[in-house]
């Protein structure tokens, strides 16, 4: 735990100046070097935020920050990997068991909960037999 704790520790000293202050920005410089280029620079300088892929820039710049700043080990990133789905598979699976005998416990106590429990099963029944007899037609 004390390494852990240590650990946690040295981030929060070396990250507490950017976490803790607010900066105004201003983008008129930006806009108006971008409105100036010609489309090949475009090309060769592409600094449009609109364009990037928030969540893989997110990954890398944790990945970046845990690597660069905080010195730690990448080795241990597959394993923590494979931990966090099987903790994410175990709440869905929970959470849908929940959802189940909860529904099971409104539909014991109300015809209507029945009836759209029914509709909404034969539904899906369709829906999947559709599925089925349409993937089994030769064109």
């Amino acid at each position: 735990m004390m390494k852990t704790i240590t650990r946690l520790h040295k981030a929060m000293v070396l990250l507490e100046y950017f976490t803790s202050n607010s900066w105004d920005w201003n983008t008129d410089n930006v806009n108006m070097l971008m409105s100036q280029l010609n489309p090949e620079d475009k090309k060769v300088f592409n600094f449009d935020v609109r364009q990037l892929h928030w969540a893989e820039y997110m990954e890398n710049y944790c990945m970046g920050t845990k690597k660069y700043v905080l010195n730690e080990e990448m080795s241990g990133l597959p394993a923590a990997r494979k931990h966090l789905n099987k903790l994410r598979n175990i709440r869905y699976g929970f959470n849908t068991v929940l959802v189940i005998l909860i529904w099971r416990i409104f539909i014991a106590r109300s015809q209507m909960a029945r009836n759209i429990w029914y509709f909404v099963v034969s539904l899906c029944y369709k829906f999947l037999s559709y599925f089925r007899a349409s993937s089994t037609m030769r064109y």
